[in-house]
């Protein structure tokens, strides 16, 4: 009762600050004083029971509001303070049929105060113009020529990493060490928002709570460059779906008998503020991963000779990987007019790890098993703390009344380090990529009929890297004297492809459609390999550093 008596309490004390001193009737130019008065009571024309909080308007000929009230809870209201003159009243509540009165007139000398008696007010039925009805979506959608994972309407997946949600879609595995396969091959092309992921194939700092959707793409188009020949997965994050302001705060934490929370654990915080115009979204992640991994490993030959079994060697292995990674992303969604958005978004992500991999060896050349021949072998693997990968990416987007008809034009620029390292013994090989890329996209999709559509466009890719090696080689000959060889390598490499596309789609029925398209691309490659410097000793026997000194 409260609130319904603040809404209209607070509505009518606007209006009758507003418009209470003004007069109406002041014919003689001398301001008349308001003496006058008008009351009654609002009941329900059906029930007979009185309406509380009904809006009462006090209004000039020219519809201009002078002054209101509401009434009380029996229904009654008084609207005291009125200058003489002539007047029309009107009655509303939410429900009802409006009620008005007209020329009630109030006079100094004649009708001070006008009793209007009991006023029924009529209930209505409210029809609204438009009713939009919204069905969840299933979580598993098939298109022509993909299938669509939505992850945001599966309560399942909310928690972890991409790579979990990428676990609950048919046909992709995703191993202990973050390699991605769909239908058991590891050569597929990973997208993120329909750009090449840029932080080498790892989808492990992406969290799944800001994961949309998940497309799987077995049969790629024209549409798509030949890369990743078993298909295409492409990663679609959330933009923000909510008018205003809202966001989200999550913090992961995880246990196992290896590790602890301490080791394990990240936080996702997105938010966006979205009206009529434009949708401004952000998001911050952070994930520091540490995984443990035993097992071991017999491998045995069968020699004919003398019939017996001989165990070449067997070991045990521990594999510990330390990862840490976060992002951040800035975007906005704007609309110029009614059918032209543009999209402006910036990415920054910074990751690195530690892998170490223990193997204790047993090496027996004949059946038995001798402590004393363990030996262990370590092994280390990483990337630097430096590393990242900044994007920035402009969309312009144009629709039109018909649906599906759409042109776009888009361009992305991208930058990044990415350094890693592998010792094994006492070698020691690093490499350090340094990328610069940029992207350039036209398409235009245009319905024929009801059930086919044409769709063409240009993509162009334009890539520049600049690649050094620097490597660590050392063993021994046959004469068991030692050799080494040291080196350092440039490689440069630019690529620019230019790819005309077209493809046509028609639906022969619910369950069968068809999609023939073309693809013609013009390439060009830059190729440099240079060995800025090399020291060996010894007799080198190693193929890779022969291979290298020719």
């Amino acid at each position: 009762m409260f609130r319904k008596i603040s809404y209209f309490l607070l509505l009518n004390i606007f209006i009758v600050s507003l418009f209470a001193q003004h007069s109406h009737g002041n014919r003689g130019g001398k301001k008349l004083p308001a003496v006058c008065e008008i009351k009654g009571n609002v009941v329900d024309s059906t029930s007979g029971f009185p309406i509380g909080y009904a809006s009462i308007t006090i209004l000039n000929h020219d519809g201009e509001i002078i002054t209101g009230g509401v009434s009380d809870e029996d229904g009654f209201f008084h609207i005291r303070e009125i200058n003489p003159g002539h007047y029309d009243v009107k009655i509303e509540f939410m429900g009802f049929k409006a009620y008005e009165i007209e020329e009630v007139e109030l006079s100094m000398r004649g009708e001070r105060s006008k009793n209007l008696g009991q006023i029924t007010l009529s209930s209505v039925f409210i029809q609204l113009d438009v009713v939009n009805v919204i069905e969840d979506k299933p979580i598993f959608e098939f298109e022509a020529d993909k299938m669509i994972y939505n992850s945001s309407d599966d309560i399942v997946a909310g928690s972890g990493t991409a790579e979990d949600v990428l676990n609950k879609v048919p046909m992709v595995t995703v191993d202990s060490d973050g390699e991605i396969s769909l239908r058991g091959n590891p050569n597929v092309k990973i997208l993120i928002n329909g750009r090449p992921n840029r932080s080498g194939g790892d989808v492990d700092n992406i969290p799944a709570s800001l994961i949309e959707k998940v497309e799987i793409i077995t049969s790629p188009s024209a549409k798509y460059d030949p890369e990743g020949m078993a298909g295409i997965i492409n990663i679609v994050l959330e933009k923000g779906r909510f008018e205003g302001l809202n966001g989200n705060l999550k913090l992961y934490l995880k246990h196992n008998k290896f590790n602890s929370i301490k080791d394990m654990n990240g936080l996702t915080l997105y938010s966006n503020y979205q009206t009529d115009k434009y949708n401004l979204y952000s998001s911050y992640s952070i994930n520091n991963r540490m995984r443990a991994q035993q097992g071991y490993r017999r491998v045995y030959n069968t020699y004919v000779e003398n019939e017996d079994i001989v165990y070449s060697y067997d070991y045990d292995f521990e594999s510990l990987s330390d990862r840490f990674g976060q992002s951040l992303t800035i975007g906005s969604d704007y609309s110029l007019t009614e059918n032209i958005t543009l999209n402006v978004e910036g990415v920054y992500k910074n990751h690195y790890k530690e892998k170490t991999n223990t193997q204790e060896y047993l090496w027996d050349g004949l059946t038995n098993y001798l402590v004393e021949n363990r030996k262990i072998v370590e092994s280390s693997e990483g990337e630097d703390e430096g590393n990242y990968h900044a994007e920035v990416f402009g969309e312009v987007i144009q629709s039109f009344d018909v649906p599906d008809k759409e042109i776009s034009i888009s361009f992305a620029y991208d930058n990044g380090v990415d350094s890693e390292y592998e010792t094994q013994g006492d070698n020691t090989t690093h490499v350090e990529e340094i990328e610069g890329s940029y992207e350039i996209d036209f398409t235009y999709k245009l319905p024929l009929t009801e059930k086919s559509k044409l769709e063409f466009g240009y993509d162009g890719r334009f890539n520049n890297s600049e690649e050094q090696m620097k490597f660590e080689l050392s063993g021994k000959n046959v004469l068991d004297s030692t050799w080494t060889f040291t080196g350092t390598n440039d490689f440069d490499y630019s690529r620019s492809i230019h790819g005309f596309f077209a493809e046509y789609q028609l639906e022969l029925n619910e369950k069968f459609s068809i999609k023939p398209s073309l693809r013609i691309e013009y390439v060009n490659k830059n190729i440099n390999f240079n060995i800025l410097d090399t020291v060996s000793t010894g007799i080198v026997n190693s193929i890779y550093a022969e291979l290298l000194q020719d």
